[in-house]
């Protein structure tokens, strides 16, 4: 096996955000959209991570810091001239190119390992993500031969009626032979309604040269999600939260609203322990088993709660161990 390189797009300008920022620098439970993309790539076993930068990059590239190489897309043409500004990154390297996006940020680790090893075990040489919607509109559609592989995304300024009533959509995140986008990535035009250089061509170029092409239907389509308002950050972010909630319900906590309690990553809570609502528990933290916390409880990074605890309403716990069988009383700030 070659490489495995990913290109992460953050250029676009986002004007629907009402910003003096780039999109892709909100924040979706303390940490930034590319960042958790960057994280994603990382933890999939990426060689390399080239970031497509454009408006407002300075703040882009400060925040993903020596995390990726940068290269510029100083005109907005579409995804394929996006990828264009990455080619000199990926000339002369073999293996596969991952392609996500900076304001997709929920997309998960599984679901990227399984469309590389699909990828691979298929010997295909395009492999992209897909979706079925019952209500497609605005998306490019899938379209398949009679054996059920991908032969060409339309997009839907460009579809037929009959494309139209599609439900299969492309995700936009895909898996490429690296040697076979070069090739197919020259011969991109901007012949269409936007006057873009579109990537979703690449897959038609392939097919008619008969190259294998694929797809992967992902299992849940809040994954694909991208975000280009306050209204879809705001969405992204329940999504997340009611993720990592129903993780912890799922190995034995009891969260009494989950609409309203904010557990963020990396947090460890033993069974049996109950979460009231309004409780905000931030990365770090470590919660035993039998233990209660809040309502209205604040437990700050690096915390430390130990069995049979309990953090009652109005509490504020920072840099702190509380020892085992404690109960900490209302309207208390603890810190060591």
């Amino acid at each position: 096996m070659g490489n495995i390189i990913t290109v992460v797009m953050a250029a676009g300008e986002g004007t629907r955000m009402k910003t003096n920022t780039s999109k892709v620098v909100h924040k979706i439970y303390g940490k930034e959209m590319v960042n958790r993309v960057i994280d994603t790539a990382q933890r999939v076993g990426s060689d390399e991570i080239i970031a497509v930068v454009g408006h407002k990059r300075e703040c882009v590239m400060n925040a993903i810091g020596d995390r990726a190489k940068f290269v510029v897309q100083e005109e907005l043409l579409g995804t394929g001239h996006a990828l264009m500004q990455a080619v000199p990154y990926l000339e002369g390297k073999n293996g596969k190119v991952v392609i996500l996006y900076g304001d997709v940020p929920l997309i998960r680790e599984e679901t990227i390992r399984k469309l590389i090893k699909l990828s691979e075990d298929n010997s295909e040489y395009a492999t992209l993500i897909t979706a079925v919607y019952d209500n497609p509109t605005g998306y490019g559609r899938i379209i398949r031969d009679i054996d059920g592989r991908v032969t060409e995304i339309v997009e839907e300024k460009d579809a037929t009626d009959d494309q139209r009533k599609i439900k299969e959509i492309n995700s936009g995140i895909y898996c490429f032979d690296i040697e076979e986008l070069l090739s197919a990535i020259k011969e991109i035009k901007p012949n269409n309604a936007q006057g873009e250089y579109y990537l979703t061509d690449v897959i038609k170029i392939m097919s008619n040269k008969g190259l294998k092409t694929g797809a992967i239907i992902v299992e849940d389509n809040t994954e694909i999600l991208g975000v280009n308002d306050r209204i879809q950050l705001e969405l992204l972010t329940r999504v997340l939260r009611m993720r990592i909630n129903t993780e912890h319900m799922k190995s034995g906590v009891t969260i009494e609203d989950s609409n309203c309690t904010y557990i963020y990553e990396d947090v460890k809570i033993g069974k049996d322990t109950v979460i009231h609502p309004n409780t905000t528990i931030k990365s770090g933290v470590t919660i035993g088993e039998n233990c209660e916390i809040g309502p209205n409880a604040y437990i700050e990074e690096g915390c430390i709660i130990e069995d049979n605890s309990k953090i009652e309403s109005f509490t504020q716990i920072r840099k702190t161990k509380v020892k085992e069988g404690s109960e900490i009383k209302p309207f208390s700030f603890i810190e060591n």
